[in-house]
């Protein structure tokens, strides 16, 4: 009779929550539709044959087993676009983190206009991906770019040149933008974290003689090392997927000079038209960014139990 009751009890609660269900239903269909089904897709079609390109080939939309995987290994654009993603990751990772510190620790001092300069130093943020890679562009422009004009009237460059033409220059130019628009998500994190730090325990190190970098290095990064941990994660997350900007001011080039996974398999996909190979290039960065969504879910699953 329990069982029954129990059973009943369940239909009742599915009974009344059924208009909840159908209010969520969109929301997951959606879920289900753009990410699931992608997600899964692409899988499948990293071992299978299916460049557009050859619809009439009589391995077209076959099994190719590890083939794709070995193609794409064995292509030097490929290998060259996985150094340049750790190449761009460290750049851009270390840059955002120590400028994103020091301006977080001078806007948590009482400064004269300080809400001005903090709502300033958000900008950059709230300026889109394709806003911010047309305006530098112009701007490192050969030809009409204010960086060229003021730098030959200066007399710092003899003649201009072309900063996103040139292997030597493309790299750092789309690095300084992505390091623009990141500096303020993690810069917001670590404010956060330090005023939630009494001014007490600072009060008390300099009565004990601390200096500015030992109150720094003992009392300050301790403490927010959690939250800085996490913000670093998402942040890294952000910085490997980064797209928009790689490809509004370069498409990779010159010579495949700022070309990372994320840009390798949108060309394999949309201008190459291999899918195959396209989705075997973006399961590898699945791997890695799972690998760091771990670490970030280790890290967050720490801080609330250090709360707990």
């Amino acid at each position: 009779m329990m069982h029954i009751s129990g059973r009943k009890r369940k239909n009742l609660e599915m009974r009344k929550n059924w208009p909840g269900y159908l209010l969520i239903a969109p929301a997951i269909i959606a879920v289900l539709a753009l990410n699931i089904y992608p997600l899964f897709r692409g899988i499948a079609l990293s071992f299978t044959n299916y460049n557009l390109v050859r619809p009439n080939s009589p391995i077209f939309n076959t099994f190719a087993g590890l083939s794709n995987y070995q193609r794409i290994f064995t292509d030097e654009k490929f290998l060259l676009s996985i150094g340049n993603t750790f190449k761009w990751t460290a750049v851009n990772l270390v840059a955002q983190l120590v400028i994103a510190m020091l301006l977080a620790l001078a806007l948590n001092k009482r400064l004269r206009a300080r809400s001005f300069f903090r709502t300033m130093s958000l900008v950059p943020w709230a300026v889109p991906h394709s806003i911010a890679a047309m305006t530098f562009t112009f701007l490192f422009n050969a030809n009409v770019g204010i960086i060229n004009i003021l730098a030959v009237r200066f007399g710092l460059l003899s003649e201009s040149i072309s900063w996103l033409g040139n292997t030597g220059t493309a790299f750092w130019c789309v690095a300084f933008v992505a390091i623009w628009k990141g500096i303020p998500f993690q810069m917001i994190f670590i404010l956060a974290a330090l005023q939630n730090i009494s001014g007490e325990i600072y009060e008390s190190a300099e009565v004990d003689g601390a200096t500015r970098w030992q109150q720094f290095w003992r009392i300050t990064l301790p403490i927010i090392k959690e939250p800085l941990a996490i913000a670093t994660i998402l942040n890294l997350i952000g910085i490997v997927s980064c797209f928009n900007t790689i490809w509004l001011m370069t498409e990779g080039g010159p010579l495949y000079s700022t070309e990372i996974i994320y840009t390798y398999a949108y060309r394999q996909g949309f201008i190459v038209h291999d899918l195959g190979t396209a989705s075997a290039s973006s399961m590898v960065l699945f791997v890695i960014m799972m690998l760091i969504s771990a670490v970030y879910l280790r890290l967050s699953r720490g801080d609330k139990e250090g709360q707990a």
